[in-house]
């Protein structure tokens, strides 16, 4: 330890990570696939918001088929259906049960 530090003559820095022209490319895929799999889990989730906001607060309004192909074609543009979401979220709103003046939060 520290014996090259006394040496005059230079020596090789050999501390640079290189990857091979495999390895590249495998780490590529891999981070694709990631992306794709983070991406499709938006589509998801923000698909499943939308047909909860369609079928109304108690589920009253049935959704078909096309609802739910609906659905996942806005889903694919998450991002912006996660601010349309945000911005128009309602307030939750007290509400009492049977009568009884217990205050339960619910959403009108």
């Amino acid at each position: 330890m520290g014996q090259n530090l006394s040496l005059s003559e230079p020596f090789a820095d050999t501390s640079g990570v290189v990857l091979s022209p495999q390895d590249r490319h495998a780490d590529i895929i891999v981070g694709i696939t990631w992306a794709c799999s983070i991406y499709g889990m938006g589509i998801i989730f923000c698909a499943v918001r939308l047909l909860e906001r369609w079928s109304g607060e108690h589920g009253e309004r049935g959704v078909g088929f096309a609802g739910v192909v609906g659905a996942f074609l806005c889903g694919s543009a998450w991002p912006l259906v996660l601010v349309y979401l945000m911005v128009t979220e309602k307030e939750p709103v007290e509400r009492k049960v049977q009568g009884y003046g217990v205050p339960v939060l619910g959403k009108v």
